[in-house]
């Protein structure tokens, strides 16, 4: 990726980068404070702090009768998927009327797309202008891209899953074991992917008192809801609830990410979305193997763990964001040839609009738009990140030359 540094490097840089960071800002803006339109998914995490602050429980039946009588039209509500430790967002939020919390939201979930994504790129670019350049550039693209419209449209909790990413990322980099722990926290808020974090630094020694602290500290944020209805009422309803997950139209093969959705696409349907996550689970534990032998060199690992869950986890177009992990640190490590950033940055830009000019179908209210470019994208990245992890198990003679870390930067 020389072409991208020599980029970094060049006089224009610097107003490329600045014009795509302030038209990204722009747009969450926009998106934010012209367009706050409450009738999305966050209805559902607002709806949940107004039972919590009335003392009712959102995982009971009055979820979806009191949701009927309060909430404009929009989403049908049915049942509150989300765990426990929601309790404090949720009773921030609904002390806004919707109208003011959902701006508040989506301008929430921009900023922490926005910090972690300069985090991610401080602690793998060392040089300052670079750096600045570099976080700049990738801060832009990543609130332009169809995964963050969707988020803010939808008005959903994306953001809080790349946050959890990006600092753990950063925690490994920078071998700060808190960041690990923090990351733990926010990422048990998405259980499909906090399961996964979790089970990634228990399996690395050095990270692992971090991970059952930030798994406590979740715990603890689940004691108002627990103390009020009782350990075992709460799990049995959360369980119950989450097992009808999977009953929801927007949730099927057509409209999640993964390999069955391509295959469903082609008329390959049928088969159940968890048959895809053993593959993630795989790669995950080789990145902790990895890790755990390399910690001079975890950039790589680290890519493979975050294309993973981008490839492999069954996710909406929201949650897609993610994908840059990935390709920031292939990019920083110099392990994809000269075509994979053009192509992949092309795919995540707006696929759902090359989607609807194609005339191919779109399922769930649009919830599916994008997804299969994201799909090759993300697949792309993970065969390039799973390529390098091979030769590191297999002990190849020209391994990929990865800048060791210094001083918590790539040297």
């Amino acid at each position: 990726m020389k072409l991208f540094y020599r980029f970094l490097d060049s006089k224009w840089s610097p107003f490329c980068a600045a014009a795509l960071l302030l038209g990204g800002i722009a747009f969450v803006l926009l998106r934010s404070l012209v367009e706050p339109r409450a009738e999305v998914d966050f209805r559902f995490f607002w709806l949940a702090g107004k039972l919590w602050a009335g003392g009712l429980d959102p995982y009971g039946d009055s979820f979806r009768e009191i949701g009927a009588a309060i909430l404009p039209p929009g989403n049908v509500v049915l049942y509150w998927f989300y765990p426990p430790q929601w309790w404090s967002v949720s009773r921030v939020m609904a002390l806004l009327e919707l109208e003011q919390a959902v701006t508040v939201w989506r301008l929430l979930n921009g900023a922490m797309i926005l910090l972690g994504t300069a985090l991610l790129v401080a602690s793998v670019e060392k040089e300052p202008r670079r750096r600045w350049i570099a976080t700049a550039l990738w801060g832009g693209i990543a609130l332009l891209i169809e995964p963050t419209a969707n988020l803010l449209a939808f008005g959903q909790s994306a953001g809080f899953v790349f946050l959890a990413l990006t600092l753990l990322t950063a925690g490994v980099l920078r071998r700060e074991p808190w960041l690990v722990g923090l990351a733990v926290f926010l990422a048990t808020f998405k259980p499909q992917v906090g399961v996964l974090v979790l089970f990634w630094a228990l399996l690395v020694p050095h990270f692992r008192v971090a991970a059952l602290a930030g798994l406590a500290s979740a715990g603890l944020f689940t004691l108002p809801h627990v103390l009020r209805f009782g350990a075992f009422t709460t799990i049995h309803e959360y369980l119950a609830n989450a097992a009808r997950w999977g009953d929801l139209p927007s949730n099927t093969a057509l409209t999640s990410s993964g390999p069955l959705n391509l295959l469903a696409r082609i008329g390959v349907e049928g088969i159940a979305l968890s048959w895809q996550v053993p593959v993630a689970i795989a790669a995950i534990a080789v990145a902790a193997r990895l890790i755990g032998e390399q910690s001079a060199r975890p950039i790589m690992p680290l890519a493979l763990m975050m294309a993973a869950i981008a490839a492999f986890i069954p996710l909406h177009i929201y949650d897609l964001t993610i994908l840059l992990i990935p390709l920031i640190l292939l990019v920083a490590a110099g392990a994809t040839p000269l075509w994979v950033l053009p192509l992949v940055t092309l795919l995540i830009v707006r696929p759902g609009k090359i989607e609807a000019l194609l005339g191919l179908p779109q399922y769930s209210s649009g919830v599916s738009a994008g997804l299969i470019g994201f799909d090759i994208a993300a697949l792309i990245l993970f065969a390039f990140a799973a390529r390098e992890a091979l030769r590191s198990l297999v002990g190849a003679t020209e391994p990929l030359q990865v800048p060791a870390l210094e001083s918590g930067r790539l040297a």
